[in-house]
């Protein structure tokens, strides 16, 4: 199945395999490795809109991009719609995104806790009015990353998506889970084709997406103008070259030759992606830390160290022993250090 590029007010996504926003793994170390590899656009991880009205700098710090980095929306929360609009117009004035995109989704106790993300989809009324005033304030176009409903008491999956629709969304991504399931259990396809028949807007599918082949059948079940995918990324840039590959109608086609499945288990390409994604993030680290007025416990190369340890174990899942680096790496704080551990096990692998 072809995919068509996705339009929304002023953004056109070529090609709309999208990566999803992930705390504490989709920083731009990650989304310039996947964007480099196929993906279509990035979000930024999620960011507090209350953070950035109290001039944060570790707020700050999460809506850094590199250099070139698009398409991608600066990913927003909050339950204040004074707050979400002055943080939208930040957000447009770093001229560093594309579009705002409004989280009503994450269903993390500390952000339900407070009214935000998920806890949206029980308050439409207030979800339509933040929308409207981020809408408001900015030229940039406006999305809305939701699920299908809370749980199975509140608002059912019509209703919030004709409420971010008539709130003036110019896009709509949806997990096909309710947030009371976080990532657990069956992603509901059905509701996701439901939408898609009552929104005028474009929808991108979400949830229930692990290997490149069920994307073509994503899409074939439910319409939506595009997919975004979390998880099935970490550790396989990779994988949205190999959706082009199984979308592509010349390669299904193909009675000779057979989609893709996992094409990342060459060693070697596994071995050299991970110490780039090392260097990128102490590169990432020194730009943080460089005329910051923060104090840091961790060297730029000791912070990555740690922050690459939640990377790990989706790089090596199904070739190494997982358990066994892991381990070490509580104790390993240089790069050489957990390269060489790598590099042993490539070689007991190969």
């Amino acid at each position: 199945m072809q995919l068509n590029p996705l339009i929304f007010g002023t953004v056109k996504i070529e090609y709309p395999v999208l990566l999803a926003p992930m705390a504490g793994y989709t920083d731009a170390a990650m989304r310039t490795l996947c964007l480099e590899h196929g993906a279509g656009a990035v979000y930024s991880e999620l960011t507090s809109a209350e953070g950035i009205r109290r001039d944060s700098e570790k707020t700050f710090q999460v809506l850094e991009t590199a250099k070139d980095e698009h398409p991608i929306a600066g990913h927003i929360f909050g339950r204040d719609p004074q707050a979400m609009a002055e943080a939208a117009q930040y957000v447009e004035q770093t001229g560093l995104f594309d579009w705002v995109d409004i989280n009503c989704g994450c269903p993390v106790k500390k952000v339900v806790s407070r009214g935000a993300g998920a806890a949206l989809m029980k308050d439409l009324p207030l979800l339509g009015e933040i929308i409207k005033k981020v809408k408001a304030a900015i030229s940039l176009p406006v999305s809305v990353k939701t699920r299908i409903g809370f749980n199975n008491e509140t608002a059912g999956h019509l209703e919030i998506a004709r409420a971010i629709e008539e709130s003036g969304a110019d896009m709509i991504a949806v997990h096909a889970r309710l947030a009371k399931n976080f990532h657990g259990g069956d992603a509901d396809w059905e509701k996701l084709a439901e939408m898609k028949q009552a929104l005028n807007i474009p929808i991108m599918g979400n949830g229930g997406i692990n290997t490149p082949e069920d994307v073509p059948c994503m899409l074939e079940a439910t319409g939506v103008d595009g997919v975004m995918m979390g998880r099935a990324a970490i550790g396989n840039p990779w994988i949205f070259e190999e959706i082009k590959k199984v979308c592509s109608s010349a390669f299904r086609r193909s009675m000779q030759e057979q989609p893709p499945k996992g094409g990342t288990t060459n060693l070697l390409n596994r071995r050299d992606m991970m110490a780039e994604h090392l260097r990128r993030l102490v590169e990432l680290n020194e730009l943080k830390q460089q005329g910051s007025s923060l104090s840091y416990k961790y060297s730029p190369e000791e912070a990555a160290c740690i922050q690459f340890r939640t990377h790990i174990p989706y790089y090596v899942r199904g070739l190494f022993d997982k358990k066994q680096l892991l381990m070490k790496l509580a104790q390993l704080m240089s790069v050489d250090a957990i390269m060489a551990e790598v590099d042993l096990l490539v070689a007991k692998n190969r």
